[in-house]
């Protein structure tokens, strides 16, 4: 498994190559515009091109963006539904043009509709975004399913892609938090191995491109979205070395997106934390076909 966080593209947008080496990443996650705001940024196409150059002599692989927190692909308000597909679309544009594997995007909340309404909303968003531009993923972030939150259970991240026909540039993104805020227990290698099952036979592990580690300030089952730094929460250094270490888990790209140990050196201690739980030994048994792990969940 290969580690990386989420860094600043502060100008200019190559800069973000810089900022990575330095903590040690291996991988890298960022925002191509602003996360709290509708306007999209221009980059100078040098500007870019030096990115891409500099990433690939960092050997920074994946690379992935995270979209605007705004977006709602299952919003009544059509304004809301019209921008936040724009702002898919920019964003999966955005990294195409950067050469990243795709954009993780939150689905949204659907309000006071039925979930059948949701779901028509979020699949014709999402193919609208796919039709609109090339290469890159859309990486459905899981979350910790409270309230009217849309992708809090495995099973609507299922019907999401079934609902687009497993389209190969649709992808899940599992957040180490969000797991264990919505009840999964993974603080130790036979709940990780549990919970992957479980994952696998109703969502598919194939779909599954990319991680989110973070350890989280709120208990098992909370449905609140707080994290930690790694080792410092719930979850526990114990439950990382499961999930990094796992054997159906270790071709993918995972990303930090910490509070931060100390502010003038951020994220590089959760790294080497990260990277000191990481062995080449043969990790939790894997999941073999037949036979599923039973599910180690909160009630």
């Amino acid at each position: 498994m290969k580690f990386g966080a989420h860094v600043s593209i502060r100008h200019p947008i190559h800069m973000a190559i810089d900022r990575a080496v330095a903590i040690g990443c291996e991988c890298l996650q960022i925002f191509v515009g602003s996360p709290r705001q509708w306007r999209e940024i221009v980059y100078a196409e040098d500007d870019l091109d030096r990115f891409i150059e500099k990433r690939r002599k960092a050997k920074l692989d994946p690379l992935v963006a995270h979209t605007a927190y705004l977006i709602n692909l299952g919003a009544q308000d059509m304004e809301l539904y019209r921008k936040s597909t724009g702002a898919l679309i920019y964003a999966l544009r955005g990294i195409d043009r950067l050469e990243g594997l795709g954009a993780i995007t939150h689905l949204g909340s659907r309000g006071g509709q039925s979930w059948e309404g949701a779901l028509n909303r979020v699949t014709a968003a999402l193919t609208v975004a796919l039709e609109a531009t090339e290469r890159a993923m859309i990486l459905v972030e899981h979350n910790v399913g409270a309230g009217g939150l849309i992708g809090g259970t495995f099973e609507e991240l299922a019907e999401v892609l079934e609902r687009m026909d497993h389209h190969p540039r649709i992808g899940v993104c599992l957040d180490s938090c969000h797991l264990f805020a919505s009840g999964w227990d993974i603080r130790t290698a036979k709940g990780v191995n549990a919970t992957l099952g479980v994952f696998d036979r109703i969502v598919g592990l194939r779909h599954l491109r990319a991680l989110h580690l973070n350890d989280s300030k709120t208990a098992l089952g909370s449905k609140v979205d707080r994290h930690e730094n790694i080792g410092e929460g719930q979850i526990g250094r114990e439950g990382f070395r499961a999930l990094v270490n796992h054997p159906r888990l270790r071709r993918l790209g995972a990303f930090i997106e910490t509070p931060h140990f100390s502010a003038d050196v951020p994220d590089k201690k959760n790294l080497d934390l990260l990277k000191r739980l990481r062995t080449k030994g043969p990790g939790p048994a894997s999941i073999r076909g037949g036979k599923r792990s039973k599910q180690v969940r909160s009630r």
